[in-house]
């Protein structure tokens, strides 16, 4: 075996035996993982229609607008809110700080939080799907 192979071979066993560190976030509404968002300004979206996005726990209910602004179009939000029926599921996720600790800790190199954000501000991860 030429010394190439050799050490193909060794960092093939190396890796299977280091534990693979991943952490995901997982939908509350069919449980499919996803990655941990990085970009905290964007909506992200299941699978199953459901949308998620990261943001401070003082601006929950603007995290909210901002995913309904982005389900249904203008015209529908107008109804929406005209009438006192729930057109979604809110899901809101506290203490999405830790997550980003931990996957900090296992990746050094890995996310940061932007400096947009005030550090000393919790964040939260808030899930939104249509009910119909």
């Amino acid at each position: 075996m030429n010394d190439s192979i050799k050490v193909l071979e060794l960092m093939k066993i190396k890796s299977l035996k280091r534990p693979m560190q991943t952490h995901i976030i997982v939908c509350p509404f069919c449980e499919s993982g996803h990655p941990i968002p990085v970009d905290f300004d964007a909506i992200h979206r299941c699978t199953c229609g459901a949308c998620y996005k990261v943001c401070g726990s003082h601006v929950l209910e603007t995290g909210v607008s901002e995913i309904a602004e982005e389900m249904w179009t203008g015209e529908e939000l107008d109804f929406i809110r005209s009438v006192p029926i729930d057109f979604c599921n809110v899901v809101v996720e506290k203490d999405f700080d830790r997550l980003l600790d931990l996957k900090q800790n296992a990746d050094p190199n890995g996310i940061e939080r932007f400096c947009k954000f005030d550090m000393d501000t919790p964040l939260n991860l808030i899930w939104v799907r249509r009910l119909f």
